[in-house]
């Protein structure tokens, strides 16, 4: 085992102690309950005291998560909890259009989806949860682009490239800046077949209180069902049921206290 991986499984055995001890803890108790010498300890305690993920109580010595380990708890809950309220919504669309239904969100310079539901119908387009797409070719991807300032999406642009994944994709950065004003102006994004002969897909976004997008929700299909001509037929049921969760949700700006919860 390589001295990193080894002080990573460390670092990641001291935070665990100090969760399941349910309390805050010396370097002695540590030690004993972790099974390291106090001076390993000591070094490693250090750098995750330094990253926010462990906090010392100067008045008691004693160690205790970090405010870095809350808010990751805080970004699970709230993604988890995101999930549990929109599953009805996504049955929604599901029932009103018979395609894939889908639930995403912005995941640093991609779009992560966080969940779906499917059709009865034979014919069925899986995006499993967890899997990213990129942002300038996937509808949903053109939703969190259209609603970032355009210093950011140049440098996420900078950053990933804009590579053809069909001959529909868009390449080019200007034509790219075209496609999410469209977007802005109509309220929702299409993927059409941009990223997958064959597959359409469309979505609107999911606003909080301060008319920012948090989540966005759409469906797929195939192009053979998902017509160019059913676009704005479909865009405009899932325009609604966006609209009716963001509103029902009482979503509000993730950076304060979410009001109500069901």
């Amino acid at each position: 085992m390589s001295e990193s991986v080894q002080s990573i499984e460390r670092a990641l055995t001291l935070i665990n102690t100090i969760v399941d001890a349910q309390r805050p803890l010396s370097i002695a108790e540590l030690s004993q309950a972790a099974g390291l010498a106090p001076s390993t300890i000591h070094r490693i305690i250090q750098t995750l005291a330094a990253r926010g993920y462990i906090h010392q109580d100067l008045a008691t010595k004693r160690y205790d998560i970090g405010p870095e380990i809350v808010e990751i708890s805080r970004s699970l809950y709230l993604r988890y909890d995101l999930v549990r309220r929109v599953r009805p919504y996504l049955q929604d669309l599901v029932d009103l259009t018979g395609e894939t239904a889908h639930l995403a969100e912005l995941y640093g310079t991609s779009a992560m989806y966080l969940s779906q539901l499917e059709p009865l119908s034979m014919v069925r387009m899986f995006t499993t949860p967890g899997s990213i797409a990129p942002l300038y070719c996937s509808d949903v991807g053109k939703l969190f682009l259209a609603d970032l300032p355009p210093a950011r999406v140049t440098d996420i642009i900078h950053k990933t490239g804009l590579r053809p994944r069909t001959p529909h994709t868009i390449t080019s950065p200007d034509d790219l800046d075209a496609a999410l004003q469209v977007v802005r102006e109509q309220g929702y994004a299409v993927d059409d077949e941009e990223r997958e002969i064959g597959v359409r897909c469309l979505s609107a976004p999911i606003l909080n209180g301060a008319g920012k997008v948090i989540a966005a929700v759409g469906i797929a299909g195939s192009s053979g069902r998902v017509l160019r001509e059913r676009v704005p037929e479909l865009a405009a049921c899932v325009q609604q049921v966006a609209h009716r969760a963001a509103t029902e949700l009482i979503l509000q700006p993730q950076d304060e206290p979410q009001a109500q919860r069901p």
